[in-house]
């Protein structure tokens, strides 16, 4: 149980690394390789710096929700038992892909690289396929009818 606590820490970190740290920095560097605009001012940094905060505790709150209610992590590799319904998961079937939306865009405006905005949108198409053709139907399958009541309900979004 506790190896499994520490790999879905370590598993967690290392996506995180790759999606907000490497990435972003990856498209900044590109950002000043082929000159592209770069869009600045107090409001943006401000607005970037409040997006991002709020982004990563509301993840944080929302992972804390799984361990709590569902009895697992958001990590794949330590997936909930039960189907988290409650708090801000009566809202929308999400909210914690929304926490990665919410720190992308604060990412863009923060730093104000345009590459960083064109991630932002491939972030929100790729993350939609995502939970549309691979985690919702395995969802389907590991909580069944209570799943798919769920899904008429409430929002992905």
């Amino acid at each position: 149980m506790k190896n499994m606590k520490i790999s879905s820490i370590l598993f967690g970190l290392l996506v995180g690394i790759v999606f907000f740290i490497l990435l972003p920095y990856f498209f900044i560097q590109l950002n000043g390789y082929f000159l592209l605009p770069v869009y600045s001012s107090k409001l943006f940094t401000v607005l970037g710096m409040t997006l991002m905060i709020i982004g990563e505790n509301l993840f944080i709150y929302c992972s804390r929700l799984f361990l709590i209610f569902g009895q697992g992590t958001p990590v794949p590799i330590k997936p909930p038992k039960k189907l988290v319904v409650k708090d801000l998961y009566k809202y929308s079937r999400n909210p914690i892909y929304i926490s990665y939306f919410m720190i992308f865009l604060g990412e863009f405006l923060f730093f104000g690289q345009l590459l960083l905005l064109i991630y932002f949108f491939l972030s929100l198409i790729g993350i939609n396929y995502y939970v549309k053709y691979y985690e919702e139907p395995i969802l389907k399958k590991r909580f069944g009818k209570s799943y798919e009541e769920y899904l008429k309900k409430i929002p992905r979004w």
